[in-house]
């Protein structure tokens, strides 16, 4: 995962006339950057009273994130931990990612689970070198590693009930991400943006044409994403977050057979379940990319439940046993595709 990226900063664009005179509009122009983080893309829209470039303070913010949790940096926080390097003391960033991811993990059972990590690896690791699945033999030996409550920060220092236990805070860190950046405009006065990281998004205030920001649930189908893909649904947003987890992407075939990216901790094979794709608005992102990952994980009923409980908004697409696409939504606002069947 590298952090380097590079920054295309478009500054007062006359693409139509939606935009409200664009240039000879009075107020503050918005500021677009958009780039390569975090193993993904990313996005950053903003209004700035004093039109200031923030690509630099972006830039180093992501480098500060790789330094603390990158697993793709062998000398991050994180990387050395997990080689149970001596000396080895969490950061501001790790500690309160961890914290959360802990928190999580206890409100949803455990489907949300930071030592998951070698039961992934292992399940993608014989598909990428057309092996065999785990065996049950090889799946029981690697949940010895597993389980949130095997691991805990003591003055800031990881404590591993099993020496190689791997701790893996991607589920969380991108959303994390989100917030910091969010937050790093606020603090700045911004009061209208837009930041999204992979897919995750958080927003303030109203966009370009003056209206609430507006964010697409991509329909679930195979593939990668692509411009102009169709779209599930629109969803208003402004003040919070929203994350989606989906299953329908990523995932191993053999024998004709699918198995989801996505690993239940409990059992430590691939879920089976028809949900195909769950979205989750929240307060803040770092929350609504934990719960997205652990109720892709759960299943649609069970992330029901949960959300009711922590006072989340769903959206989950999935199958029914006739194979036909079907939605629940406790959204209060959310513009639906009609075609989606």
């Amino acid at each position: 995962m590298s952090f380097l990226f590079s920054l295309r900063i478009y500054g007062c664009l006359i693409l139509t006339s939606l935009l409200l005179g664009a240039c000879h509009d009075p107020r503050p122009a918005f500021t677009y950057l958009e780039g390569q983080a975090q193993g993904t893309t990313f996005r950053i829209t903003y209004q700035d009273s004093l039109s200031r470039d923030f690509s630099g303070a972006v830039d180093s913010l992501f480098h500060l994130m790789d330094a603390s949790m990158s697993l793709w940096d062998s000398t991050s926080v994180i990387s050395r931990m997990n080689r149970n390097e001596a000396g080895v003391v969490a950061d501001e960033h790790f500690a309160v990612v961890f914290e959360r991811a802990q928190q999580i993990a206890a409100a949803t059972d455990g489907y949300f689970d930071i030592t998951v990590g070698p039961l992934v690896r292992a399940w993608g690791f014989s598909y990428k070198k057309g092996l065999p699945p785990p065996d049950s033999a090889q799946v029981d030996s690697l949940r010895q590693l597993i389980g949130f409550q095997k691991v805990s920060l003591a003055d800031g220092r990881l404590v591993k009930a099993v020496p190689d236990m791997q701790v893996d805070v991607n589920a969380i860190a991108q959303g994390y991400t989100v917030d910091v950046l969010a937050a790093f405009l606020e603090q700045h006065g911004v009061r209208n943006y837009l930041v999204e990281v992979g897919g995750e998004v958080r927003t303030l205030g109203r966009n370009e044409r003056g209206e609430t920001w507006r964010i697409g649930i991509d329909k679930p189908i195979e593939g990668e994403p692509e411009p102009g893909r169709p779209l599930q649904a629109v969803v208003p947003l402004s003040g919070r977050a929203l994350a989606t987890s989906g299953s329908y992407r990523k995932f191993i075939e053999r024998n004709g057979k699918k198995f989801s990216h996505a690993i239940d901790p409990h059992t430590g094979y691939p879920i089976t379940h028809t949900l195909l794709s769950i979205s989750v608005i929240a307060d803040d992102c770092t929350t609504a990319d934990a719960y997205a990952t652990a109720f892709l994980v759960a299943g649609l009923e069970k992330a029901k439940a949960t959300a009711l409980q922590q006072g989340l908004e769903l959206y989950g697409i999935y199958t029914d046993t006739a194979g036909v696409l079907q939605v629940y939504s406790t959204f209060s606002e959310i513009e639906e595709n009609k075609e989606m069947k």
